[in-house]
């Protein structure tokens, strides 16, 4: 048995404040009587758990009403999602993105990019130990439940004691935190939150990894219609976009951290249409595209230019082929026919009439290709 002093149960969850026990508490706890332990009935119906004293603090939350509550619905919709990906009668109505291998669950790294668009999990910042408010954890429900333990009591007591925090101990948890946020999701232990949950738990112990996020002025939503199809596309910076695989769950989250609503695509941007292209380039092999507008909008301006009308020499132009019958007959038969014509009107002054005739067809050939007497698109230009 665990040589853990904690109970199942932990502090009040959402208080924004880290909790933390003195030491002198936490040296006066004892272990849990056997029999509170190993009563299990195996029925999910467990009675009350003596009251919690852990060592570890609890993570400060952002100050926030509605985020608190955006967060707590995403944690319950993510439970939810969970049982549609273990049904095959409902394959189809998550994106295809989400399914992890097996297709019993969703892919947590892949879920959580999609619904918060621009989080970068490789940045990562300092790592500690700490207790997470459950109802803020993202977990993963569809490997196994409350149903599927026998001791239910002492699993739960065992999963959610502070050991499970310490480097090189029995079923570590690691987790990440979005701090601005106040969501996270389990890297290491990913069945446990929803299990923690039905037991009545309010918080785990884990080894916490803070993440950072886009402030919520430098995010911007639009509302465009693509091929028909309404899409929400959020901005970072003015420049970089994304499309919202699942708009219905990140704009009410984004929307308690601050960022203003969806509106209209603006004129200064380039046109959508131009965007969805770059974003059908983007799709090739990557989970998460994204657009850099500046590109969009200088291979725009690029192509627009290329429709400029301009004089030029058929030298200049890309798809100019001669007619080489007329070629001939111009610059070599009519040449041969004046020839002939000033032998037989200047017998004296052949030659000069020769180099005449030459000199001129050879000039008239060298403008005709090298002046601009010939209006083309810029487009066309080699």
């Amino acid at each position: 048995m665990p040589s853990d002093h904690a109970a199942v149960a932990p502090a009040a969850p959402d208080s924004g404040h880290t909790v933390a026990t003195t030491p002198a508490d936490a040296g006066a706890v004892g272990l849990p009587a056997v029999e509170a332990l190993l009563d299990d009935t195996g029925t999910g119906e467990v009675a009350p758990a003596p009251p919690p004293h852990y060592r570890l603090p609890t993570v400060a939350l952002p100050d926030n009403v509605l985020l608190k509550a955006a967060v707590q619905k995403l944690v319950e919709q993510k439970a939810q999602f969970d049982a549609l990906a273990g049904n095959p009668l409902l394959a189809g109505l998550l994106p295809a993105e989400w399914l992890g291998q097996g297709g019993r669950a969703l892919d947590m790294v892949t879920f959580v990019q999609g619904v918060l668009p621009f989080l970068q999990p490789s940045a990562r910042g300092e790592t500690a130990a700490a207790r997470l408010p459950l109802r803020h954890v993202l977990g993963d429900s569809g490997r196994w439940g409350l149903r599927d333990v026998a001791e239910p009591r002492s699993l739960a007591w065992f999963l959610a004691s502070d050991e499970r925090a310490s480097p090189g101990t029995r079923d570590p948890a690691e987790a990440f935190l979005v701090g601005a946020l106040g969501v996270a999701w389990m890297h290491e232990g990913r069945s446990r939150p929803d299990f923690l949950r039905a037991m009545g738990c309010d918080t785990l112990a884990a080894r916490v990894t803070m993440l950072d996020y886009p402030a919520p002025g430098e995010l911007a939503l639009y509302q465009v219609t693509v091929q028909g199809q309404p899409q929400t596309w959020c901005v970072h910076g003015r420049r970089m976009m994304r499309p919202l695989q699942a708009a219905w769950l990140s704009v009410p989250l984004l929307a308690a951290y601050g960022v203003a609503a969806p509106v209209q695509w603006p004129g200064s941007y380039p046109p959508v249409e131009a965007v969805a292209t770059a974003l059908g380039s983007a799709r090739l092999g990557r989970a998460q595209p994204e657009v850099d507008l500046t590109k969009v909008a200088a291979r725009v301006a690029e192509a627009a230019s290329g429709e400029t009308w301009q004089p030029v020499s058929l030298l200049q132009l890309r798809s100019w082929v001669p007619r080489w019958r007329f070629f001939l007959a111009t610059f070599v038969g009519l040449p041969a026919a004046l020839l002939v014509t000033a032998a037989l009107a200047l017998p004296g002054a052949i030659e000069a009439a020769a180099v005449a005739a030459l000199l001129g067809f050879i000039g008239g050939a060298i403008g005709a290709l090298a002046a601009p007497w010939v209006f083309a698109k810029r487009k066309d230009l080699s």
